[in-house]
């Protein structure tokens, strides 16, 4: 009996551990493009390896989302600062979030100045929101049976 319970329960473990893999294996990890100058191609790189080569013209525009998530008052966390790049191609859109330290502006005329002879539009986008103070639970909790020692009987 306990062998068939920790059979199935191997297999479980087993079956979710490669369905989290093979959806990061789909995760881009990196954007690469090639030729000095204007690019002429672009690939993606995903955790399974990188995609095959696609003409620069299949990507038609880049968004870039700043997310800025800032402290509350006397919060001792730093702000968090995110970055999502979306590539609108041909056929899909794909998305990559990174945590980032920079400046998204210069970041943004870097592409627009590396994309824009190939007709790539390249939008930046910036999102600021602070972060929400933890709630005190201030509610009476039973910790039990409401009913216990009513004394109804």
């Amino acid at each position: 009996m306990f062998v068939v319970v920790g059979v199935i329960a191997g297999l479980e473990y087993l079956i979710g551990w490669l369905a989290v893999a093979s959806s990061r294996a789909r995760d881009i990890l990196r954007v690469e493009f090639a030729s000095a100058g204007v690019p002429t191609s672009l690939r993606l790189v995903r955790g399974a390896g990188p995609d095959d080569w696609l003409p620069v013209k299949t990507l038609r525009e880049v968004r870039l989302t700043h997310k800025v998530v800032e402290p509350y008052q006397g919060d001792y966390k730093p702000a968090v600062s995110t970055l999502t790049l979306e590539l609108a191609l041909r056929g899909a859109r794909e998305q990559l979030t990174l945590p980032f330290d920079g400046d998204p502006r210069r970041l943004a005329d870097s592409l627009k100045a590396l994309l824009g002879p190939a007709g790539v539009v390249v939008m930046l986008r910036t999102e600021r929101s602070t972060r929400d103070r933890p709630q005190r639970n201030l509610g009476w909790t039973s910790g039990g049976s409401a009913s216990a020692n009513s004394g109804g009987g």
